[in-house]
């Protein structure tokens, strides 16, 4: 049985009172496209009432927005297990395990996107449940999610802003000299190969590393990254010589996984607008 509507609701928190419906929106980063949609069609609702958008917000208004015209994204549902190891009214965050794609390659149905579409289908949720970010194939660990549009134009714009903060935990080859640093070297594509490397004509990327723990020949580390460039832990650990173990790419081919996992993550969160961290605690 259905037991959702199309109707999101939303006190509006201190930062927003005495702002007006438009800046409501425009602080969470919604189009202009479809801000226009919300008004014109009145989907936008205070106390159950449409409200010009330059109507300032109170602390006794409820907000109530009907997303239903805004265009979807089509998800085909593939029924397989997900580990969810968060959920709000807004955002969703699941632990990937390794080998399963975040989004679909074009080929592949099996995604976790398109498990968690089935998930929510079976509790005929209306809005279509989108990743705001992306892990590799190969590493494992947290992809958060968006509910709504509104959560969805926010937290996809922490993730393009960096004004999120990512940890990952890896294994890498080899015991470090120095407990701790700051990798600041650019990435960009090797045009002969799938392979990202170290070039001054590259994109910022910064990479801050914490030695957790050291082994024989190996060495446990906590990674904050900034600039979330295509393969960036794995390029920027092995430019100083400590490659991920198991990243047959930048490193050694192994017979097991790659030891990569997103572990940490603290941002504002778009309900509430105060910090947010989640955990998830790497499997090695």
């Amino acid at each position: 049985m259905n037991v959702y509507d199309n109707i999101i609701k939303f006190k509006p928190s201190d930062a927003y009172l005495h702002h007006s419906i438009r800046a409501f929106l425009e602080n969470h980063y919604v189009s202009k496209s479809t801000i226009y949609k919300l008004e014109s069609g009145k989907k936008l609702l205070v106390n159950g009432v449409f409200q010009p958008f330059s109507r300032f917000l109170t602390e006794d208004d409820l907000i109530t927005i009907d997303f239903s015209d805004v265009k979807a994204s089509d998800i085909e549902p593939y029924d397989d297990s997900i580990d969810i190891i968060y959920e709000d009214e807004d955002l969703v965050i699941l632990n990937k395990p390794i080998q399963l794609l975040v989004h679909t390659d074009g080929n592949t149905i099996d995604t976790l996107t398109n498990r968690l579409a089935s998930h929510y289908a079976k509790k005929g949720y209306p809005y279509p449940v989108l990743p705001v970010h992306r892990i590799d194939l190969d590493t494992s660990g947290m992809v958060i999610f968006a509910k709504h549009p509104l959560s969805h134009s926010y937290l996809s714009h922490l993730f393009e802003s960096q004004n999120i903060i990512k940890i990952y935990t890896c294994l890498c080859q080899y015991p470090f000299k120095e407990s701790h640093g700051i990798i600041k070297t650019s990435i960009g594509s090797d045009r002969h190969s799938n392979r990202q490397i170290i070039s001054p004509n590259g994109q910022t990327a910064l990479t801050k590393y914490q030695v957790i723990e050291t082994f024989d020949a190996f060495s446990k580390v906590s990674v904050e990254i900034k600039g979330g460039r295509k393969h960036q832990i794995r390029v920027h650990m092995a430019s100083i010589g400590h490659p991920v173990v198991g990243d047959s790419i930048y490193g050694h081919r192994t017979n097991g996984r790659m030891m990569l996992h997103f572990s940490s993550v603290e941002f504002i969160h778009p309900r509430t607008l105060k910090a947010f961290q989640m955990k998830c605690p790497a499997p090695f």
